[in-house]
């Protein structure tokens, strides 16, 4: 994410662990998630997020935040997602200034789609969790 960042979403938070994480660290954040059973809890656990019951990136509006994250999800998930809002949100994909996608699964064909669709890849870093290895992207949104 860059250092400068102000507003973002955290797209399928779960359980808001990332969106707590960063509102703490001073972002202002929106955390969507799609089920209820989730989004319930997301709601109980931090009753003063800004949650979002929606799919994918949906719920969110063109100036309500400067970047996204999608974490936790495979990269065919994260393609759908961002197919999902290139076609009937674009003015939202287009006004973002950066992403953050972090495939389970996945990666290099997600990198692949980001390419043809005209995303521009700023940056890759692997992290380690659990003894697993993730791929981390910073992406530009297509103009």
């Amino acid at each position: 994410m860059p250092e400068d960042a102000v507003a973002l979403a955290d797209v399928g938070a779960g359980d808001g662990q990332l969106a707590l994480h960063l509102r703490a660290r001073g972002h202002r954040v929106v955390a969507t998630e799609r089920t209820h059973g989730p989004f319930e809890r997301l709601r109980e656990r931090s009753p003063d997020l800004d949650c979002r019951r929606g799919d994918g990136l949906s719920v969110l509006g063109p100036a309500d935040v400067e970047g996204v994250v999608l974490a936790g999800m495979g990269g065919g998930t994260i393609a759908r997602l961002l197919a999902d809002a290139l076609t009937n949100a674009p003015p939202l994909i287009r006004g973002l200034r950066w992403l953050v996608l972090q495939p389970q699964q996945g990666a290099g064909e997600l990198v692949g789609w980001l390419s043809s669709q005209d995303f521009r890849l700023l940056g890759r870093a692997e992290a380690v969790q659990g003894g697993r290895s993730y791929s981390v992207l910073l992406v530009a949104p297509p103009r």
